[in-house]
């Protein structure tokens, strides 16, 4: 990705980096709005789920808008292939299926101030917590099912949903932790990703067109 090997070494992630760095800030979190701020279980129960299904909408239309934005010229196309398109050209690579925590962080501080003004000081906490929560369940998943077979039913589901993204309609299935958001927008394509009944293992995948976990 880049000409200087310093930038290049930080482009590759280990993938327990997202949980290493954000399950702790979501624990975090959570103590701030439950035992700082006072809040009810019950209270930051139900703000943690909805910061979580506020991640899984973010999740779907920044990969639908953002990693997979229109391609116009030598410039949008340079922009695309770091923000997504070494991704697709390198689907096998595993130590580039998560978010670099150089971007991530950002984006983090960028979320953590719009939460703050959106919710405020005492009652962002346990929906940032939700979102975090959220980020780290879709970095894994999405490094889970390309690096790995999954052996039970919804694993495989989850992977052949992504693979066809990646090898057959890339303008479908943008939700990777979320795949029921395709359904609510209308964006699961054409193709089937056909059934997960017999696929235990990558030997499967390469039958049906998909290949297989590189």
């Amino acid at each position: 990705m880049f000409e200087s090997d310093f930038l290049e070494f930080f482009s590759h992630v280990h993938p327990a980096v997202p949980a290493i760095v954000y399950l702790p800030l979501a624990a975090a979190c959570l103590f701030i709005a439950a035992q700082v701020n006072g809040l009810s279980a019950l209270r930051v129960t139900l703000e943690f789920v909805g910061g979580y299904l506020f991640w899984t909408l973010f999740e779907y239309w920044l990969h639908r808008l953002v990693f997979h934005l229109p391609v116009v010229g030598p410039k949008s196309q340079r922009v695309y292939f770091f923000v997504h398109g070494v991704h697709h050209d390198c689907p096998w690579d595993r130590t580039r299926l998560v978010i670099p925590p150089g971007a991530s962080i950002f984006l983090c501080a960028v979320v953590f101030v719009g939460f703050r003004m959106l919710f405020g000081a005492h009652g962002m906490y346990g929906p940032f917590a939700g979102f975090v929560f959220g980020y780290v369940l879709y970095d894994s998943i999405h490094w889970y099912v390309h690096a790995r077979a999954p052996r039970h039913r919804f694993g495989r589901w989850l992977r052949r949903e992504h693979m066809v993204h990646h090898f057959k309609e890339p303008n479908s299935r943008y939700g990777v932790s979320c795949p029921w958001l395709d359904y609510v927008f209308g964006t699961r394509g054409t193709v089937s990703s056909r059934s997960t009944e017999r696929a235990p293992n990558d030997q499967d995948d390469d039958s049906r067109g998909l290949p297989a976990a590189g």
